[in-house]
């Protein structure tokens, strides 16, 4: 009998390490003052002068979804099984953008379909673990006014994280994202306002 009742708490005791509850997943959100200040889209408040823009694909890698991405060099990536976005990262670009060129002087975003259009790819959106600890985005722009491209590039900002906690890594992304939104609106708006810039007076006939 009581080897029995040995055996049967062993054999409890197993099922419970085998089937044992995995630990719950911990959503993050990037602290950016982009998103803080976040509008719905371009029907929000804007500039009624300046140039306009459409704002019109944000997309991304599908492995950019809702687990958080680790990279160990360039060659080496990973998914958190525990750590997750809140929301997609095409998502959180996307309303930081348009915060971002809607705060940009010279820009105003709207819906316009004869406006130059901006189309974006996520490159990157990724906790860097080595050889330095940090956050990085990465953004492919391309400016399209009709037929003809106007800006065809990459942009990229890394920031340190600080501590090894989800945190710390969430802290870090919202810098980035900030830091690489204000690079590409400001980018947009020195191509689209470049040729808006009156010449220079030419000196009158005989002038020293």
């Amino acid at each position: 009998m009581k080897r029995t009742l040995a055996g049967a708490v062993a054999g409890l005791t197993l099922a419970g390490c085998l089937f044992r509850t995995a630990e719950a997943p911990r959503f993050y959100r990037p602290a950016s003052a982009a998103l803080d200040d976040a509008h719905d889209g371009p029907a929000a408040p804007a500039a009624v002068d300046g140039v306009a823009i459409r704002l019109r694909t944000v997309r991304s890698a599908p492995f950019l979804g809702e687990r958080i991405v680790w990279r160990a060099s360039p060659v080496e990536y990973g998914l958190y099984e525990q750590r997750r976005w809140f929301e997609l990262p095409s998502r959180y670009v996307r309303r930081a953008l348009v915060t971002a060129l809607l705060e940009t002087p010279g820009l105003r975003l709207g819906d316009d379909p004869s406006a130059p259009r901006l189309d974006v790819e996520i490159l990157a959106f990724d906790e860097v673990l080595a050889p330095t600890h940090q956050a990085s985005v990465a953004l492919a722009v391309i400016l399209r006014d009709g037929t003809r491209t106007r800006l065809d590039r990459t942009y990229a900002a890394q920031v340190a994280i600080a501590a090894g906690d989800g945190a710390a890594m969430a802290q870090a992304m919202g810098q980035a994202l900030d830091e690489v939104v204000r690079k590409v609106a400001q980018a947009v708006a020195t191509e689209l306002t470049a040729e808006k810039k009156p010449p220079l007076a030419t000196r009158a006939h005989g002038a020293k």
